[in-house]
């Protein structure tokens, strides 16, 4: 659909929003307060993807181990034979049981404590086991953890860039505001007294 002039109607309101439709009552501050709102658009729209994106690869970086602070895998030597408790708690427990173990850890030290281990298995046996950064025994990491936090670090970016955008717009506005109401003042005082015929 056309507008009267011949143009689009998406760049007849295209241009009424930039303050570009040349309306005589369209004071300068409502052309600024227009682009501003088109330049704020523009770098929520060109900076929010890069900042996302980012903030997404810095955050899988750092869940996948780039910080050395992500658990790894290490075998532990079993110090003692893997028997399953006696009684009904030992059917209902799934195949693996927890027994005395040493492990390597960080420096060359050596650790000992619990690990899961496979019901029967003899003394000696080694198992795998992740340990954290200090060397103590943790869950093995799940696949999707990193690509979790990626995607939660890029869409908590992007909501906080439009957030400090959409403040900034405000103050923005308030300034803008207080300006038009001192030039409204202004032309009040000067064009007032013509209209009531009282002299200030």
């Amino acid at each position: 659909m056309r507008a009267a002039s011949g143009r689009p109607r998406w760049v007849t309101r295209l241009a009424s929003a930039l303050g570009l439709d040349g309306n005589p009552l369209r004071r300068g501050s409502d052309r600024a307060e227009a682009w501003i709102r088109a330049a704020l658009l523009v770098i929520f729209l060109t900076a929010g993807p890069m900042a996302a994106l980012a903030a997404g690869q810095w955050t899988a970086h750092a869940a996948g181990g780039g910080t050395g602070a992500q658990s790894h895998a290490v075998q532990a030597v079993l110090l003692r034979p893997a028997t399953r408790p006696a009684g009904l708690a030992g059917a209902v427990r799934d195949a693996e049981v927890l027994v005395k173990a040493r492990w390597p850890s960080a420096g060359g030290s050596v650790r000992t404590g619990d690990v899961p281990a496979p019901a029967g298995a003899p003394a000696g046996t080694a198992v795998t086991v992740w340990v954290n950064a200090s060397g103590q025994v943790t869950a093995a990491p799940q696949p999707g953890d990193a690509a979790d936090a990626a995607v939660l670090a890029a869409v908590m970016t992007l909501a906080v860039m439009a957030l400090v955008l959409l403040i900034a717009l405000r103050l923005i506005q308030r300034l803008l505001d207080w300006r038009r109401m001192v030039a409204w003042e202004a032309a009040w005082r000067a064009i007032g007294p013509r209209w009531t015929g009282r002299r200030s």
